[in-house]
């Protein structure tokens, strides 16, 4: 392990009192099976309405609904592994006050990078948007809407970059283990975000270099801290600012632009050579690089 991820011994050192790899698949199957029976029990309680709006996640409610999902399989996790492994949240985030000031420090820096690179990049260039929504009323679904990405990228970097990478830097201190393995994991869990298997692929691209990206900041700084204020701003713009009206987890951008068949763009694998996949692999690459150095010079590491 080099000196630049010096902190990261520290960091994995709550992770040593059980390291089976059969206990660490255990959890991290018991998230997995949590994470995707939670939607079915809220689903079975919901009236058919609040079943639609939930399932499609195109209106506010059913988009925060969505990352509620992410609260509840963070308790059953929790719960886990202080049964297995007899430790809790803070001992997967790290100190609190070092944890604050980079989470603080990230969220700012990368959070005006990519708010700048939102508005540069989509001005103009995906056609006229259908629709604004009333900004007051968009206003006053901020906080909530911050409130419940903070849920959801906390629950994920506290699995990916907490749990996962501490108990595998604690069987190997080669970072193709512990840095590079969690972050293609991370890369499948997100091909489900998408509506075609060559959005997919784009998906999955994204997420294995956000997460390395994400990996590398929690291994200088022994902390997820800078991990999850660099998702939080991430997934905030992604999310907040603009998307494709009717389409998954549109229900809380400022700007919706006309409905895309997703025929259209295609479903078949052999999509995934086409031009516009390449040129979204290559942008999105660009991106993560830009906020991760973004992030590296907020936290001086």
């Amino acid at each position: 392990m080099t000196d630049d991820y010096a902190p990261h011994r520290d960091f994995i050192r709550p992770a040593r009192g059980v390291t089976q790899p059969k206990v660490v698949l255990g959890v991290f199957g018991l998230f997995v099976f949590a994470f995707f029976a939670w939607p079915f029990v809220i689903m079975m309680v919901l009236p058919l309405r609040a079943q639609i709006a939930f399932y499609e996640g195109t209106s506010a409610a059913g988009t925060l609904a969505q990352f509620g999902i992410f609260g509840l399989s963070a308790i059953v996790f929790i719960k886990v592994l202080r049964r297995y492994h007899d430790r809790g949240f803070w001992s997967l985030i790290g100190p609190y006050r070092a944890a604050w000031d980079d989470f603080r420090a990230v969220v700012i820096a990368v959070g005006i990078v990519l708010t700048l690179l939102q508005f540069g990049l989509s001005s103009g260039a995906l056609g006229e948007p259908s629709q604004y929504r009333n900004l007051f009323g968009w206003l006053l679904l901020v906080p909530v809407a911050v409130l419940a990405i903070l849920v959801q990228v906390t629950t994920e970097e506290m699995v990916f970059r907490g749990y996962l990478q501490q108990q595998l830097a604690c069987l190997s201190s080669n970072p193709l283990l512990w840095m590079v393995l969690p972050s293609l994991m991370f890369g499948g869990w997100h091909y489900w975000n998408a509506n075609s298997a060559a959005e997919g692929l784009v998906y999955v691209f994204w997420a294995v270099l956000l997460g390395l990206a994400c990996a590398d900041l929690t291994a200088r700084t022994g902390t997820l801290g800078a991990a999850i204020g660099l998702h939080l701003a991430t997934n905030f713009t992604a999310i907040m600012f603009f998307a494709t009206e009717g389409w998954p987890m549109s229900g809380l951008a400022l700007v919706l632009y006309p409905y895309q068949d997703v025929d259209e763009i295609s479903a078949e694998i052999a999509a995934v050579a086409a031009p516009w996949v390449i040129f979204s692999m290559l942008i999105m690459g660009l991106s993560v690089l830009i906020v991760w150095l973004a992030a590296r010079i907020a936290v001086r590491r």
